[in-house]
C-alpha cells in the first residue's frame, strides 16, 4: 500500500512542479510579449523619428545646395561689384587729375588775363598820355597857325592845310583869276608877318 501512495504523491508533486513551471513560463511569455510589443512600438516610433530626421536631412541638404548656389552667385556678383568699384575709383582718380589740371589751367588763364588787363591798362594810360600830348601839340599848332602865313609851304605843313586841286576855268573867267593874283599879299607883306610868327616864342 505504501508504493501506490508514494507513486501518487510523486505524481502529485510532479504535477505541481509542472504546473508551477508552466505558470512561470506563461508569466515569462507574457512579459516577453509585452516587451516585444513595447519594442515593436518603440521600433515604429524610432522608424518614424528616423524618417522625419531623414526628411529633415534631405531638406537640409537641399537648403545647403541652394545656399551654396546663392553663395556662388553672390561671390560672382561681389567680384563684379569689386571690378566696378575699382573702375569707379580709377575714374574718380582720373577726374581728380582732370579737375586739378583744369584748376591749374583756369588759374593760369586768370593770371594771363590779369597780366593782359594790366598791359591794357598800361597801354591805355600810354595812349591817353600820347593823346593828351597830341592834343597839346595840336593846340600849340592851332595857336601858332594864327601867326604863321598859311599860304607858304611850311605854314601849310605846320597847319596841315591840303591844297585842293584847282579846276580848269574857262577863258572868259581869266580876268577873275588875275584879280585873285592881285589880291595875294606881296613878298614884302609876308616878310612883315614873319616876325609876328616868332613872337609866341
Amino acid at each position: 500500500m505504501k508504493f501506490p501512495a508514494l507513486l501518487l504523491g510523486f505524481v502529485l508533486v510532479c504535477s505541481l512542479g509542472i504546473a508551477g513551471y508552466i505558470h512561470t513560463r506563461r508569466k515569462q511569455e507574457l512579459q516577453l510579449n509585452k516587451q516585444a510589443s513595447f519594442l515593436d512600438i518603440k521600433f515604429r516610433v524610432t522608424r518614424d523619428v528616423l524618417g522625419e530626421y531623414q526628411d529633415q536631412l534631405i531638406q537640409s541638404n537641399t537648403q545647403i545646395e541652394n545656399t551654396k548656389k546663392e553663395v556662388d552667385t553672390l561671390t560672382k556678383d561681389l567680384s563684379e561689384v569689386k571690378t566696378v568699384v575699382e573702375q569707379k575709383k580709377s575714374d574718380a582718380a582720373t577726374c581728380k587729375g582732370d579737375k586739378k589740371r583744369f584748376t591749374d589751367e583756369i588759374a593760369a588763364s586768370e593770371s594771363e588775363k590779369k597780366h593782359i588787363q594790366d598791359e591794357l591798362v598800361k597801354e591805355k594810360s600810354q595812349w591817353e598820355t600820347e593823346v593828351a600830348t597830341l592834343k597839346k601839340q595840336l593846340e600849340q599848332q592851332s595857336t601858332l597857325c594864327k601867326y604863321i602865313d598859311k599860304t607858304s609851304d611850311e605854314g601849310k605843313k605846320l597847319c596841315n592845310i591840303i591844297d585842293e586841286p584847282q579846276k580848269p576855268e574857262a577863258k572868259p573867267n581869266e580876268p577873275a583869276a588875275v584879280e585873285v593874283k592881285d589880291e595875294q599879299p606881296k613878298p614884302e607883306e609876308k616878310k612883315a608877318e614873319a616876325p609876328n610868327a616868332e613872337q609866341p616864342k
